[in-house]
């Protein structure tokens, strides 16, 4: 999906805007995400990986805590914003997910996009994701971070926490 320059794309009326990275080194892995609401209220969240991880299963580790996020929040419009190619064409189906473990992925990751009623997923460049993508790299431990950032810490890839499993869609 192509942006026109002209538009903001951080917010349009009544939506909230999700920005998500991931990032994968030999020293370290992690996910930021940025979430804001129509008003402007800004969550901020980093996610230190307790295990290995491919660039790809980052990107796809934070898209999914973001989508978490927006489900306990109760989101109903969405507009999610990545700079991955892959992830962004899988989500929107354009590329299919060969490797067994992406498939995977993109599976939960469907299963948490049917429970927001409006999603948008976007392309955007690396820097438009500047925010979250700093986010992704700070994560060795808590103290790197400011106080107005959330800090997690994943033992296990969330795909081998939750096996697919069917996402609880209740109202609560």
């Amino acid at each position: 999906m192509s942006i026109d320059p002209g538009k903001n794309i951080d917010q349009e009326i009544g939506a909230w805007a999700l920005k998500v990275d991931g990032s994968s080194t030999n020293e370290r892995s992690g996910a930021g995400l940025i979430l804001k609401s129509p008003e402007g209220f800004i969550i901020q969240t980093a996610i230190f990986f307790g295990f290995s991880a491919t660039n790809n299963q980052a990107e796809y580790e934070a898209l999914i805590a973001g989508l978490k996020l927006a489900k306990t929040l109760r989101i109903q419009d969405l507009r999610i914003y990545n700079d991955s190619q892959i992830v962004v064409k899988q989500t929107n189906g354009e590329y299919i997910a060969k490797d067994p473990v992406l498939a995977k992925y993109q599976a939960l990751v469907q299963n948490y996009l049917a429970l927001i009623p409006k999603t948008q997923v976007i392309q955007i460049c690396k820097e438009e994701n500047s925010e979250a993508d700093n986010l992704s790299k700070l994560v060795q431990n808590s103290s790197d971070l400011n106080f107005s950032v959330y800090f997690e810490e994943l033992q296990k890839p969330c795909i081998e926490a939750e096996e697919i499993m069917e996402i609880d869609n209740s109202p609560n």
